[in-house]
Formats: structure tokens, sequence, C-alpha cells
């Protein structure tokens, strides 16, 4: 089951500043971080060798799996690969275009291609051989993601495909700590874009207690199927069972919120 839709992410052109702060900025991941943070230090070693006046040669894209479960932060990731392999100048764009792997295959523009990969519903023939002909052109970089399960099973039918990845990044499932760090940060986000629009949470929401609490109202396994995927709808229901009048998001109303939300996406997945 994939609850990703296909897009196009466009935004301001990257420095090497703001990537680093996005890198620091991921929850959880600690093993990923470190070879983002790797593949960073060597661009800047890069660019003080141009400034030296040495000759650096770009490196060429390469193509990557990404493994694990939905909410595991595999986009975000795609989008900082792709703004480091920019500056880089291994590639031509920062965009990340998505896709199903079901559908029409899509230009990534010079960009990456992230291929979400469903178990139920796989790549279709025609898709694959356009994937392996934009991976072989070397303009773009194709990440291939999905779960374990997803991922084992069409590859091992796929060598042709297979052969022609570089690296696999191990995307492990949240904890109950990540995910209120993360709720915590969806939270504080201020403006039309954030979810509580006007509240926030008050000082009983702590990262502890926020953590506590996912552990005791949500299943183990509507965590490992959705991960951070959970936490848009529990803000959601936060604000419907706060105080009229209120600014503020209690514990007591935080509580509510994730149970919930967890009651709606357990109904939802029939689990």
């Amino acid at each position: 089951m994939s609850v990703i839709q296909c897009e196009t992410f466009y935004e301001d052109v990257p420095t090497l500043d703001e990537v680093k702060h996005e890198i620091s900025s991921i929850v959880g991941l600690s093993e990923i971080k470190k070879q983002l943070e790797s593949i960073l230090e060597k661009i800047i070693d890069a660019e003080k060798d141009a400034a030296d006046g040495l000759r650096v040669i770009p490196p060429k894209p390469f193509h990557m799996v990404f493994v694990g479960s939905n909410g595991t932060g595999k986009s975000t990731v795609a989008r900082i690969i792709a703004k480091l392999f920019y500056l880089a100048g291994a590639l031509a764009s920062y965009t990340v275009t998505e896709m199903q792997g079901n559908q029409k295959m899509k230009d990534a523009e010079g960009g990456l291609l992230l291929v979400n990969i469903d178990e139920e519903d796989p790549i279709n023939s025609n898709t694959l051989e356009e994937i392996i002909a934009a991976m072989d052109e070397g303009d773009s970089s194709i990440v291939l993601a999905g779960n374990y399960k997803a991922l084992n099973q069409y590859m091992k039918s796929n060598l042709k495909l297979y052969k022609r990845f570089s690296a696999r990044l191990q995307f492990d499932d949240l904890t109950c700590e990540d995910l209120a760090m993360i709720l915590e940060k969806k939270a504080s986000i201020k403006g039309k874009d954030g979810l509580l629009c006007g509240f926030e949470l008050d000082s009983s929401c702590s990262t502890d207690s926020i953590s506590r609490t996912i552990a005791e109202l949500t299943p183990q396994n509507l965590r490992s199927l959705l991960n951070a995927h959970l936490l848009d709808q529990m803000l959601i229901e936060a604000k419907k069972v706060a105080m009229p009048g209120e600014k503020t998001i209690s514990l007591r109303d935080l509580e509510m919120g994730i149970q919930n939300g967890a009651d709606i996406y357990k109904n939802l997945l029939n689990l």
C-alpha cells in the first residue's frame, strides 16, 4: 500500500549551507545522515580545490534503492540528494519527480526520478524498459523506493534493473521519540502552511510526554505501516477537541487527537 501521490518538487536554488541545515534537521536515520554529510563534505572539498585552481571533474549521477516503509523519510532524503548532486555538478536540475511504478513514465528533466514500488501493483513492462533506458542515458538519477518485501521480490525477477543500482539506503521505522519530535516540528509551523493554524502546543506537551502517549495509544503495526504519515491527522484531530476560545492545545487535547487519528487510520486500513 502506498499513500504517496505523484508530483514534481520545485524549490529555490539550493546552497551548501541550506542543504547542510536540512541534513542536520532530519529526525532519526542516523546512518543515512552520516552518508549525506559525507557527500556534502566531498562537495565542499571539491569547491576548495576549484578555488585553488585545481581541475575538478563533476561526478556522474548514480542510481539508488531506498528500502523502508511509508513515512520514514524517503522523499525528504531524495530531495536532499537531488540538491547535493546538483551542487556537485552531477545533475543539471535539483528537482525531484515522483511517480508510482505502475504509472506512465515521467521525465525527470535532468533531476532525480523517485519511483515508488508497490508489491501489489508493480512496474509494468513498458515503464520498466523506459526506466532502464533513462538510467543508461545518464542524464538523471533514478531512485527505486519501497518496503523490503516489494523491492526484494521485484529485484529478484529483474536482474538487468538490479545491476544498474550503485547504492542502497535502509530507512528504519521511526521510534515513538522520533515521531514525537516530528510532531513538535509540524506543530511549530506558523501561518497558512501550519496544521494548527493559530494554535500551539502548551508546555505540558513535552517530547517525552508525546512519545509516551504515541506508544500507549497507537499500535506498533500501525506505526510501522505509516510512521510519520500518522501525524498530520493527529494534529488535526487535536485541534478539533481543543476548548473553544483557547489558542493552546493541552496534553489532554493531544492525547485525544492521537487516539482519534489512530482510530481513523485503523478503520481505514482494517487493522
